[in-house]
């Protein structure tokens, strides 16, 4: 483990799941060993057959640029916070049933929202957490 951590290498490697022999990368992570399994070659679809299902959107020059500010400024921030609605809400569907209660009114989506204002509004949340005395390109 010592040595992958020094080093920033990973180690290949074949272990059995579920009768199966699967690839695997090991590597260390927090003062642990991971490992990873991987797909065999004969298991990954060529995409070319897939190419029809993704459509050709062209991008803006300032949505290119703000998709860069977000992907950086979003380097290190702490989900530990975030969490999986879905299950959490799931839980307690599950203990109101079990408690013989009525379960609770499932919560109302939340509206539609635009997609470049919604990332405009976490880069600029992200960039004034990160730097709360700066001022940002339109003097606010």
């Amino acid at each position: 483990m010592e040595v992958l951590s020094r080093t920033g290498l990973v180690a290949m490697a074949k272990v059995a799941l579920r009768s199966r022999e699967r690839r695997a990368v090991v590597r260390s992570y927090t003062g642990m060993l991971l490992l990873q399994t991987l797909r065999w070659r004969d298991e990954i679809r060529d995409p070319g057959d897939l190419a029809h299902l993704v459509p050709d959107v062209p991008l803006s020059a300032s949505e290119r640029r703000l998709a860069g500010v977000l992907v950086q400024e979003m380097i290190g921030v702490d989900d530990s916070v975030d969490g999986d609605r879905y299950a959490h809400a799931l839980e307690q569907l599950v203990d109101a049933v079990v408690a013989g209660d009525t379960p609770a009114e499932p919560p109302r989506p939340e509206p539609v929202v635009d997609l470049m204002t919604a990332v405009q509004q976490s880069v600029d949340e992200a960039r004034s957490a990160r730097h709360p005395t700066k001022v940002d390109r339109k003097g606010r």
